[in-house]
């Protein structure tokens, strides 16, 4: 009997104590029960019925937690005027900020609300460009109002919140960026050619391998927990490695991660001079190969397109001396929505060299490839990136 009774006070005191920190677990009496994420929306001002609203749609499509309104809560939602974004320190744990720069441009506010309470359940940014997928955030059309997750992002919360996944949730901060601005799918290109082994995917942009630990990217593409590099492929091959830091470049549209571990793929040489007009380059990356904004989703294969360097009064807005002016070859190909961060290379004795990462459009046009892209020259920051990065390769 005594020792029945010290049970139950131990198992009070234990739920107690899980309690404080915003999360309630099932107790012996109710081991089955969903685990509970308590939040905090008394901050969120008019946005406070859309994260309500949210919280009832994931408790309509998940069985192994819930999300309530209470305190003392493990998630605090807060409004200001950037990018709406969440900043996650653990599985059902966090801030969320419902930034009003996605609002003003017309995204659907409880679609913002559930996919940022996706983040903090355990999901990534998937940036396939489809509505359907409610973690695809801004690159789906700003006229999709699907606020609710897919089958299969219900299905891995669930596996979350039961424990029966091995990988662990990434803390970190997730900015529902506007991709769809900058982007840098190819249009009127072909899939991969050659096996890139410099070439990575970086959730949702593309970037290039420059050192064994080191690559580089568009500052606007969210900075991931890991990498895959080396393959065409974005979702298989090559090897996936985790990214330690971020380095942003003071002035122009680019971004070194630093990787947890150096790989063993060759990385591409940045030369001194990224080359007059007329210096006949390639792009290459993953994403939408037709036009019009949020027309299709990324394909697996990355893929190329040849192209050129033209003059810098083609491109609108371009900062001449550290950005490139590209091509739109044909008229009608070239850079596109979502692949930011992508590689601009060109043969140098027969070796790729990489000069650019792309960066927007060169035309301030919604439809791809009607004017030039600019991209940023990394010839130009050279000796900042080799400073960065501990020296370059020789």
């Amino acid at each position: 009997m005594i020792r029945r009774q010290l049970l139950r006070v131990a198992t009070t005191a234990l739920a107690a104590v899980l309690a404080a920190t915003g999360v309630q677990v099932a107790t012996a009496a109710s081991a089955s029960a969903a685990r509970t994420v308590y939040y905090d929306a008394s901050q969120a001002g008019e946005f406070r019925t859309n994260f309500d609203q949210a919280a009832q749609i994931w408790n309509s499509r998940v069985s192994n937690v819930r999300l309530v309104p209470g305190t003392p809560a493990s998630v605090t939602i807060l409004v200001d005027s950037g990018w709406p974004r969440a900043q996650v320190t653990g599985l059902g744990s966090g801030r969320i900020w419902m930034g009003w720069q996605a609002v003003n441009q017309g995204y659907h506010r409880t679609r913002i609300a559930t996919h940022e309470f996706g983040h903090i359940l355990g999901l990534p940014d998937r940036r396939t460009g489809l509505c359907s997928d409610l973690m695809s955030g801004s690159s789906a059309p700003v006229s999709c109002t699907n606020a609710n997750p897919s089958a299969a992002e219900a299905s891995r919360v669930n596996q979350l919140f039961a424990g029966s996944l091995s990988t662990s949730v990434a803390a970190g901060t997730y900015t529902w960026t506007a991709d769809a601005d900058f982007g840098t799918f190819v249009v009127g290109g072909r899939p991969a050619t050659e096996n890139y082994p410099w070439l990575v995917y970086t959730s949702g942009c593309t970037g290039t391998l420059i050192k064994a630990n080191w690559m580089v990217t568009a500052k606007h593409c969210p900075t991931p927990s890991s990498v895959r590099v080396g393959s065409t492929n974005r979702t298989s091959g090559g090897t996936v490695v985790g990214v330690s830091r971020a380095v942003n470049h003071p002035t122009i549209d680019v971004k070194l991660f630093q990787l947890s571990s150096s790989v063993s793929y060759a990385p591409a040489p940045i030369p001194t001079s990224s080359g007059a007009v007329g210096t006949a380059t390639r792009i290459i990356g993953w994403g939408q190969t037709c036009a019009p904004r949020g027309c299709g989703s990324a394909p697996t294969v990355a893929h190329e397109l040849d192209t050129s360097i033209v003059a810098d009064s083609r491109c609108s807005g371009i900062n001449g001396p550290y950005e490139i002016c590209t091509d739109n070859t044909n008229g009608n190909s070239g850079a596109c929505y979502g692949d930011s961060g992508g590689p601009q290379v060109r043969r140098i004795n027969g070796v790729w060299n990489v000069i650019g990462a792309t960066s927007r459009a060169g035309n301030n046009n919604s439809t791809c490839a009607t004017g030039p892209s600019i991209y940023g020259d990394l010839p130009s920051i050279r000796s900042w990136i080799n400073t960065q990065v501990g020296g370059l390769p020789a």
